[in-house]
């Protein structure tokens, strides 16, 4: 009677069109479609782009939404970290993501530097030019820094200055700020 479940349930394994493999197969992340790629668990971490290198978390625009994508970091160090973060979204998305519909809300003439870090708070100083941009694009490139930044484990909060003083940034909701601002304050502008 055994024998007779076992080849059973062989015959409708076979017959559901899923292959046999004796060990597993590597997945080619370019592969995977951008809407499964990225967000990892807030307690783990992201998955990394290359298995066993440490990874950031960047997001970029798609259609008026926030998506995040995995990138390699150089090393787990926190401040070679939220370089990593930083010259990830002043690079831009891959060519790959860019012929997928992602794009950067960011003007190209920006430039971020890390003005300080006080505790889980960041100081970024904003320098080129940065006028002349819609209200929506403009919140959406706060947002992708925002969410970016936030995403490190040592950071909670990022605040942006010019020159040494302090920006208003634009919310979500459309209100602009000089408060830190937090991952909580784009959440509506992720993709679903």
């Amino acid at each position: 009677m055994r024998a007779v479940l076992v080849a059973l349930a062989v015959i409708l394994l076979a017959g559901c069109g899923i292959p046999v493999q004796r060990q597993p197969a590597p997945i080619d992340p370019a592969a995977v479609p951008s809407r499964l790629q990225g967000t990892g668990s807030p307690t783990s971490g992201p998955a990394s782009a290359t298995p066993g290198k440490p990874a950031i978390q960047v997001v970029f625009a798609r259609k008026d939404r926030l998506v995040t994508f995995v990138r390699d970091a150089p090393s787990p160090a926190p401040t070679d970290r939220l370089q990593t973060v930083i010259s990830a979204l002043l690079a831009g998305p891959s060519t790959t993501e860019q012929a997928d519909g992602v794009t950067s809300a960011l003007p190209p003439e920006l430039t971020l530097t890390v003005a300080g870090v006080q505790g889980k708070r960041v100081d970024l100083e904003l320098s080129g030019e940065t006028d002349g941009r819609s209200a929506t694009e403009n919140v959406l490139a706060v947002g992708q820094i925002v969410l970016s930044v936030t995403a490190l484990s040592t950071i909670d909060e990022v605040t942006f200055s010019r020159n040494g003083q302090p920006v208003e940034a634009l919310l979500a909701d459309g209100a602009l700020t000089t408060e830190p601002l937090t991952a909580a304050d784009y959440a509506a502008l992720r993709s679903r």
